[in-house]
Order: C-alpha cells, then sequence, then structure tokens
C-alpha cells in the first residue's frame, strides 16, 4: 500500500522519528520511514527509491546527526527528483551544514524541541494542505463491506445442514413462545443503548485543525472585530493567529498604514552619502533588529534571527578567505568576462573553495565560491557608487539566496529570506536606528502580507 507521507531521518535518531510517525498516523496520514518499513532481506537502497517515488510529502528530521548524513543528502537529492514537498523539523538547535543550505534555505522550519505538540500540530496542519484527509475516507469506508464471502460459503451447504437449520430455528422458536413474557421494565437498557450511539457518529469528523480553519474561513473576510477577536480567543496560538492580529490591527488602526508609506521615502536619497567614505563604517556592527516599543510577528523574528546566525557565520567565512589571500592560499581574482547581470565570470579557477573576488565595477566579495562565482556563506562589499554598503549571508550565483542581511550607505537594513538576489519569505526593513519600516511575507521584493508583532 502506497505510503503518502516520506520520513527522512538518520539512523541515530530513530526513536524521534518513530514518535513523529505515530502522531502523523494518528491523524490519518500513512507514513514511511527505512527503520521500520524495509523488509528482512529487502534491498535497502531500491525501498528508499520505490518509497520517494510513491511518497506525496517528505519530512525531513534535522539534527547534528542529519547534518552529517551522506544518506539523507541523497534522499534530498531524490525528493528532488520527484517534486516532493519537502518539509524540515528541527529536533535539535542546530543550523544546517553548507551542503544543505542551497536546499533547505528558503524553506520555513518547524522547531520539536520548543512546544512538542504546537510543533506536531503545525506540521500535521501543512501535510493536510497537501494530502487532505478526505482523499483517504474511501479506502476506509472500502474495507467494510467484508459479511459477503459468509453467504457464499452458505450456498455451498448440503442440504441437510439447511434442515437442520430448519430445525434448530423452529425448536428456538418454540423455546421462546413457551416463555412467559418478559416484564415492563425489561426493554428500559434498550434506551441508553441508542443514547450512547447517538453521540459516537460526529466523533470522527471532530478534526481540531478542520474546526479551525472552517471558524477562520467564517471570520476572515468579515470585517468584524468582535468576530475576530473570537478566533483569537479559542485560538490564540492558531495557524491564523498572526493573520487574524494583523488584520485587527489593520481595522483599529488605519492611519498608521500612510505613516508607514510616508516613512519608506528616505531610500530615494540613495546616492547622497556615497561621497563620504563609505568604507568608515564597521562591516562587523550589526544594526539593532528593534527599538523600544516596536516588536517584529513571531515568523519575521524567527526569519530575522536564522538571518543573524548565518550573517554572523558568514563573516567568520569571509575573514578565513581574506586571510587564505593574504597567504597566498587562494587567488585575489578579478573577473575578465561578462556574465550573470553584467558581471564578468570568473573563467578557468578551481570549481569551489573559500576565494576573493574583485569585480570591475568596484565590488569586493569574500567567501565561498563554486565555478568562479560566489556560492555559500559570504560578504559582498559595494562600491562607493552603490547603494548597499554590504550583503551578507547564503549566496548562490552571485546573488543572495538563503538568509540574508543587506545594509544600505543610508544605514537602512533589509533582514530575511531571499531568493535570487531580490526578498521572497518572512523579512523586515529597517531604518538606521532599527525602528521597523515594515515587514510581513515579501513575494518578489514587494511586501505582500504586511504582519505586526504582538
Amino acid at each position: 500500500m502506497t505510503k503518502q507521507v516520506f520520513i527522512s531521518h538518520s539512523s541515530k535518531d530513530s526513536k524521534i522519528a518513530a514518535s513523529i510517525c505515530s502522531a502523523l498516523e494518528t491523524r490519518g496520514h500513512k507514513c514511511w520511514m527505512s527503520s521500520r518499513d524495509v523488509r528482512p532481506g529487502e534491498n535497502f537502497q531500491g525501498a528508499i527509491v520505490r518509497a520517494i517515488r510513491e511518497a506525496r510529502v517528505m519530512v525531513l528530521i534535522f539534527s547534528s546527526n542529519a547534518n552529517n548524513s551522506e544518506e539523507i543528502k541523497k534522499e534530498m537529492a531524490l525528493a528532488s527528483q520527484s517534486h516532493l514537498m519537502v518539509i524540515p523539523v528541527r529536533a535539535e538547535d542546530v543550523l544546517p551544514s553548507e551542503d544543505f543550505t542551497y536546499e533547505l534555505a528558503t524553506r520555513q522550519w518547524i522547531d520539536m524541541f520548543n512546544d512538542w505538540e504546537q510543533a506536531i500540530e503545525q506540521l500535521g496542519s501543512q501535510i493536510d494542505l497537501a494530502i487532505p484527509r478526505e482523499e483517504g475516507a474511501p479506502q476506509t469506508a472500502a474495507r467494510s463491506p467484508a459479511p459477503k464471502p459468509a453467504a457464499s460459503k452458505k450456498s455451498r451447504l448440503p442440504l441437510f445442514a439447511g434442515i437442520a437449520v430448519l430445525l434448530l430455528s423452529a425448536s428456538a422458536a418454540a423455546f421462546w413462545l413457551a416463555r412467559p413474557s418478559p416484564p415492563p421494565p425489561q426493554p428500559a437498557p434498550s434506551a441508553p443503548k441508542v443514547a450512547q450511539q447517538q453521540p459516537a457518529p460526529p466523533a470522527p469528523s471532530m478534526d481540531p485543525a478542520k474546526l479551525e480553519s472552517d471558524l477562520w474561513d467564517s471570520v476572515k473576510d468579515s470585517g468584524d472585530v468582535a468576530a475576530l477577536n473570537s478566533y483569537l480567543a479559542k485560538y490564540p496560538g492558531g495557524m491564523f493567529a498572526a493573520a487574524a492580529k494583523a488584520k485587527l490591527a489593520a481595522l483599529k488602526k488605519p492611519v498608521p498604514v500612510k505613516t508607514a508609506k510616508a516613512v519608506a521615502a528616505p531610500p530615494q536619497a540613495t546616492d547622497q552619502p556615497a561621497a563620504a567614505a563609505p568604507q568608515a563604517i564597521p562591516a562587523s556592527q550589526p544594526t539593532p533588529v528593534s527599538s523600544p516599543g516596536a516588536t517584529l510577528s513571531p515568523q519575521v523574528q524567527q526569519a530575522v534571527d536564522m538571518a543573524r546566525q548565518w550573517e554572523q557565520r558568514a563573516r567568520a567565512v569571509a575573514e578565513k578567505a581574506e586571510a587564505m589571500a593574504g597567504q597566498g592560499q587562494s587567488g585575489n581574482r578579478s573577473r575578465n568576462n561578462v556574465g550573470l547581470f553584467g558581471r564578468p565570470h570568473l573563467g578557468g579557477l578551481r570549481s569551489a573553495g573559500l576565494d576573493v573576488i574583485n569585480f570591475p565595477g568596484g565590488d569586493h566579495y569574500a567567501g565561498g565560491t563554486r565555478d568562479g562565482r560566489a556560492f555559500g556563506l559570504g560578504v559582498l562589499t559595494g562600491a562607493p557608487n552603490h547603494i548597499y554598503r554590504e550583503r551578507v549571508g547564503q549566496f548562490a550565483s552571485d546573488l543572495l539566496f538563503g538568509y540574508g542581511v543587506v545594509n544600505r550607505r543610508d544605514g537602512n537594513v533589509r533582514i530575511g529570506q531571499w531568493k535570487g538576489g531580490i526578498m521572497n519569505g518572512y523579512g523586515a526593513y529597517l531604518d538606521a536606528n532599527g525602528r521597523i519600516l515594515e515587514q510581513g511575507l515579501y513575494a518578489n521584493d514587494k511586501l505582500a502580507t504586511p504582519l505586526k508583532g504582538n
């Protein structure tokens, strides 16, 4: 039978994998994991390949053990080939190595070590969206009509067995007729049975996630403050709590939205500070995330925290690359043939490693490289005439791809999730004093869903 959810895990994490598997199967999702479902004598690798091809969702249990597992890297590659939805969950507070960075950078983590019940609920809800549980209903219903084979067996009984049954039925009827009629109180026990059976049918359909989703659908477009508050009162930490709070804030305070747009005007003065010694700003001093009285939403706060962690690692990698270049262990390269977005492509160099690259326009990069381009962790320092002072974080093909921080020359900061060099995912735009100018979910470098803190 096809298993809908493939659980990828290190063999050292089999206990937590079994717990997650049990929780998901309780919700009605059939799971497959190698530590349980590979039969004795079966080809291990072949079974994994077949299970990934047949699955609809992969749940990656990430830990320090998984971080060093070559088998999980292969499973991730197979999932990518099969266009499988991958949901990463962290069993430990550990950051992925550079080998996992490219594949997992743009996916939202689920942390199991903070609140197990809430994390399982969130994981189950995401799988419900990819694999609606209504699809499983016909399968369970198809198993129930099993009594028919018994009828076929009766048809094969000899004639004398049928006569014996008739005789037994006649004697039983005579026995019941001879018995005195039951006293009047006797029918009373049947009433409780009916009463017990009445509440039983609704129980299977009372799915908490579906109830919450139905309630949210009924209030999200109502424009009623009381209705939105009723949802938050019942589900203070629900899947749609952040959206409900954002709608409440928009309903209660429509004026600050215009104020936020007016504050966004300073980016027009982009080239004015360029002549004032741009390199005088220390690259190692991060702009504060927030100021007193301003808070980030939970989703944005998680993205900002992750970006800051990757920023620290990227600066360390860049410092190492600069030191290697100073010692002659890597080249202080200059590009000579044009590549992506008009940037010269570095040809004839080693395929991967740490390096330092000087671009003709004045940009300077230090960090990980692959095929002569910025790839992995590093720091890209902008030329004096550019709007940005530096880009720090995860790179792919010279562009931010994953978690990153962009420090502008006017002091403003854009921080969060990136893809193809533009904001995609959760992030925030802060001014030079750390005040929040805007925050939320970005799509193609534009704020698609504004969010506010609690």
